[in-house]
């Protein structure tokens, strides 16, 4: 039986040598990293952005992110889920005796039932079923939706903690290992108020309690995981400055 870490392998000190293949496979990493942060960080404002261009009024927001599945910016939400489900899958392939390989392909996985299956249709103006949808019916569809989601994101709070521990054990610097358990936290506390919600008055005005619990997930997971790339900035300024 594998025993999994929380630790992965030592990475070079001078990641500028791309002659190294464990320099390479550092940056590959990083470049993960910090790819899916950007994404996490930018889907809320990008989904809203596209929106509002098919928008004949004002623009506003939908109940849920997954709403937006319903909306003009279908095509960009399911791709950018999948990009970045794909990503987590793929994230430290090549060491799968770590816990961050395993979280990270879990979630991935997950997120992939997210795109793939969508949730309910809105109540007003709900338009057709998918094909889908009409196939195993709204609610199993639905129901496979929130299982991902769900799992998903307990799956991005795991790797917060996770990075917190490793980045404690090496000395990264209190103030990332407190970032990192924050996000952890937020993301955990978030799934409560929208779990809470459901039950009690929580909307504030037009933002749903689900809406502002999946948002603050997405930006928590999406500065974690940047924070875990910033080194990347660094070999990028050291590449430029080589003749």
């Amino acid at each position: 039986m594998i025993k999994l870490t929380s630790d992965t392998f030592a990475r070079p000190a001078d990641l500028s040598d791309r002659t190294d293949p464990a320099v390479l496979y550092a940056r590959s990493y990083l470049l993960i990293r910090t790819v899916v942060g950007l994404l996490g960080i930018a889907l809320p404002f990008v989904l809203v952005g596209v929106d509002a261009l098919f928008l004949q009024g004002s623009v506003v927001l939908r109940d849920s992110l997954s709403a937006y599945y319903f909306t003009g910016a279908r095509d960009l939400f399911v791709g950018a889920l999948c990009i970045i489900g794909c990503l987590l899958m793929t994230y430290l392939a090549a060491q799968p005796h770590t816990l961050d390989f395993w979280l990270s392909l879990v979630a991935g996985t997950a997120l992939l039932a997210v795109a793939l299956f969508p949730t309910r249709r809105p109540s007003v103006d709900p338009g057709p079923l998918t094909p889908l949808q009409r196939a195993l019916g709204e609610d199993a569809v639905a129901a496979v939706h929130f299982v991902g989601a769900g799992v998903f994101i307990l799956g991005l709070a795991a790797l917060c903690f996770v990075f917190a521990h490793r980045d404690a054990k090496y000395g990264a610097g209190a103030a990332r290992v407190r970032l990192h358990r924050t996000c952890g936290v937020l993301i955990v506390a978030a799934v409560g108020w929208a779990l809470l919600g459901f039950w009690l008055p929580l909307d504030l005005g037009w933002v749903t309690s689900l809406y502002l619990a999946e948002v603050v997930s997405t930006w928590s997971f999406g500065l974690s995981w940047l924070v875990k790339g910033y080194d990347l900035r660094a070999v990028l300024r050291l590449g430029a400055r080589r003749p």
